[in-house]
């Protein structure tokens, strides 16, 4: 059974955009011919994952209950964030796919052909760039008490500051102590840059772009995603072997992949709901065309005039509401009723 738009549902007369169902979008693919996955995608039952096309440019998506994830319960993002991974891995057993970024959702099914339209020129330069490749991410960790042990040996600073406490004897101070800790952490800092750098030399030529990741403790020392071509994977996976081998007295690596893109090119598409736009407006006092000095403008007039440590006037506008208003019109005159455009890491190396 289908829809007025096309999109089928088995949800008993409860269309995308009304009754609260939308489209959920997990990313975009290369196709002119309509595509289906499955009952794969978020819902329960699961949701039919299929295509929903502009010119070759396909953006993948299933009916799914409209809603705003930030607002939810974590139980309940984790569940359809693992459910959105599912369906990018299974779309790119056949596809090259830019994934979306989690959670977005259209209302409707021209809202969905409205955002591919505008962001046509965008979609197919990424998926040209990303087809072919996949992204790998490298975790690597040491052995920290052995490092550590290791340190007074590769270090003459921390060696001389230990000789000095040993000769000091009782009479060693609190400051020589803090000395001594500040001297071993600085010299942990020097060896783990060697270490990554070491990582990165070795591993940076089999790779198109590397983005470099958070660590998340002490022991991780490395964490980057790498983005190879399909045909290098496994001449790139060898040489992390080699590194393993060659460092297994003291690092260890995990490979985690092949993953989709998403270090590289993850779409975001941005509307502004022409309510909320309809509001800012009359916040400022604005009507027909909206430019940005006007914006400029009115919103140093209105937040001198309201801000709580420079006016105590009752009729003075709420300042949280003036400011709320000037992102929104801000958004307006750099960006449109709708954007659509790229999230990347910006530690790209």
């Amino acid at each position: 059974m289908k829809n007025e738009k096309g999109i089928p549902h088995d949800k008993s007369g409860d269309y995308y955009g009304e009754n609260n169902y939308g489209l959920f979008i997990y990313g975009f693919v290369r196709t002119d011919e309509p595509q289906e996955f499955g009952d794969i995608g978020i819902g329960n039952p699961g949701s039919k994952v299929q295509t929903l096309g502009f010119k070759d440019v396909a953006a993948v998506v299933s009916e799914s209950p409209y809603m705003v994830y930030d607002s939810l319960a974590k139980e309940k993002t984790v569940k359809d964030l693992v459910t959105h991974q599912f369906v990018i891995e299974k779309v790119m057993q056949r596809f090259t796919i830019v994934p979306a970024k989690f959670g977005t959702m259209v209302e409707t099914e021209d809202d969905g052909l409205a955002f591919l339209q505008q962001g046509y020129a965008l979609l197919s330069s990424e998926l040209s760039k990303m087809e072919g490749k996949i992204e790998l991410d490298v975790v690597a960790r040491w052995d920290l008490p052995k490092i550590l042990a290791a340190i007074p040996r590769l270090n003459p600073v921390v060696q001389e500051k230990q000789k000095e406490i040993v000769l000091k004897g009782s009479n060693v101070s609190v400051e020589d102590k803090i000395a001594l800790g500040k001297a071993i952490e600085q010299a942990l800092q020097t060896e783990k840059a060697r270490y990554q750098q070491l990582i990165l030399h070795a591993l940076k030529e089999g790779a198109v772009d590397v983005r470099l990741h958070n660590v998340a403790n002490d022991e991780m020392i490395f964490n980057a995603g790498f983005l190879v071509g399909k045909e290098n994977e496994k001449s790139f996976t060898e040489a992390i072997e080699i590194l393993d081998r060659d460092l297994e007295d003291s690092i260890s690596f995990r490979v985690v992949g092949p993953l989709p893109v998403y270090s590289f090119s993850t779409i975001l598409l941005e509307r502004i709901d022409p309510r909320t736009l309809e509001e800012a407006k009359k916040v400022f006092g604005l009507d027909g065309e909206i430019t940005e000095k006007a914006v400029r403008d009115t919103y140093r007039h209105l937040a001198q005039k309201s801000h709580p440590d420079k006016s105590h006037s009752t009729d003075a506008p709420d300042f949280h509401l003036v400011h709320s208003a000037y992102r929104t019109l801000k958004d307006f005159t750099e960006k449109g009723l709708m954007h659509i455009g790229v999230y990347q890491w910006d530690n790209n190396v």
